[in-house]
């Protein structure tokens, strides 16, 4: 499985909105949400390009294509008298200088990389973005349709877009009005995968289509048509790598979410009744998370495999479904569960040595275990 990118995409809305109809300060008009200042007489590759304001107070600071840096959490935006000071987290934050009936922000001071105090933005108007690409016309895309595309996630591509109105922004870039309340940008990108982002024009708030039902995230919790129930991650037991491992003993569980069934943990299987879930040499721990996004618990595993030469992997177990999830790079990586902040999080270790290399939070994306850190073709190329 290719690694997963998350594209970091400032999406354009077509929808020009009625003058002043949104956030209205004594220096300061949102005209549009989003409304979107661009930076001017300077150049975009190396500094700053664009500050974006959102009708419910939200704002988003650009970084340019020479930055490593990216503000992946949306910020706020704050006007006092004349300045205008946009904040992304606790340490990166901007203030502008406001003029010109707030169509002018001069950059103040800053803490953001890639960004000259002096610096002027200019309001652009979304529809004159748009106007300087060619606008497919088409059928309208709605809400309703999209609900129906997100069903397709992870296979959904460029083609199943094709026919409704949107402006081609490259060949490979596309940009849809959604009931005049959402923008849709569909990009196909260099490693072959059709990203999908859709965006609230009132907060900018995104959701990856394309990976609609991974890992919290589920399209119509995000449109707030349904609520997914909170299953609390919890620990049902580990001795990972603890000498004081029961061999020989049992360890019951019931579930409400689960009635009438009893779960049994040994040091060589779980087991739910007669059937058996999953086997290990041992199994070293079991957690509970619910990963699919349906209000129930997955059993989530460490276990080692195999006589003679044994690798440590992950088992995700999807009792509702019996469906079982494999993360495992025999004889190249190790991987082992562990739970920090309510999280579970898996770390990968090298197969030979055993130190650990890299962790990240398990997942399920596209109905697979996320794959992170080095992959066994990096690991064969690197001496």
């Amino acid at each position: 499985m290719k690694k997963i990118y998350y594209l970091v995409i400032v999406i354009i809305t077509a929808c020009t909105l009625s003058s002043c109809s949104f956030k209205s300060t004594n220096s300061l008009c949102l005209h549009e949400t989003p409304q979107i200042y661009v930076l001017q007489d300077e150049e975009p590759f190396l500094i700053m390009p664009t500050v974006t304001l959102y009708e419910n107070g939200n704002a988003c600071l650009s970084q340019p294509l020479i930055s490593s840096f990216a503000l992946f959490t949306i910020g706020r935006y704050v006007i006092s008298g004349n300045e205008l000071t946009v904040t992304h987290g606790d340490y990166a934050n901007a203030t502008f200088v406001i003029s010109d009936n707030g169509d002018t922000l001069t950059l103040k001071s800053s803490t953001i990389g890639f960004s000259k105090i002096g610096s002027v933005y200019k309001y652009r108007s979304n529809a004159d973005y748009l106007s300087q690409y060619p606008k497919i016309e088409g059928e309208a895309l709605t809400v309703d349709i999209l609900r129906e595309l997100a069903k397709k996630a992870p296979n959904l591509t460029v083609s199943d877009f094709e026919k409704y109105t949107h402006f081609d922004i490259d060949p490979d870039s596309h940009v849809f009005d959604v009931d005049g309340e959402y923008t849709l940008k569909v990009i196909y990108d260099a490693d072959g995968n059709t990203n999908c982002m859709i965006e609230r024009n009132s907060s900018g708030e995104s959701f990856p289509l394309n990976l609609n039902g991974s890992t919290n995230l589920v399209f119509d919790s995000y449109l707030g048509l349904t609520v997914i129930s909170k299953y609390e991650t919890r620990k049902w037991i580990d001795y990972y790598k603890d000498e004081l491992l029961p061999w020989n003993e049992s360890k019951k569980l019931t579930l409400v979410e689960f009635p009438g069934v009893t779960f049994t943990w040994t040091s060589e299987k779980v087991t739910a009744g007669d059937k058996t879930l999953f086997m290990g040499m041992p199994v070293w721990n079991v957690y509970l998370a619910d990963l699919t996004n349906d209000g129930k618990p997955e059993f989530c595993a460490t276990i080692s495999f195999g006589s003679g030469i044994v690798d440590d992997r992950i088992i995700v177990y999807d009792y509702t479904t019996d469906k079982e999830y494999i993360l495992a790079d025999r004889m190249y990586y190790d991987y082992y569960l562990s739970m920090e902040d309510n999280r579970l999080i898996v770390t990968q270790t090298d197969y030979l040595d055993n130190e650990p290399s890299v962790s990240a939070q398990l997942k399920i994306i596209n109905k697979e275990i996320f794959r992170f850190g080095r992959t066994i073709e990096e690991k064969l190329v690197t001496p």
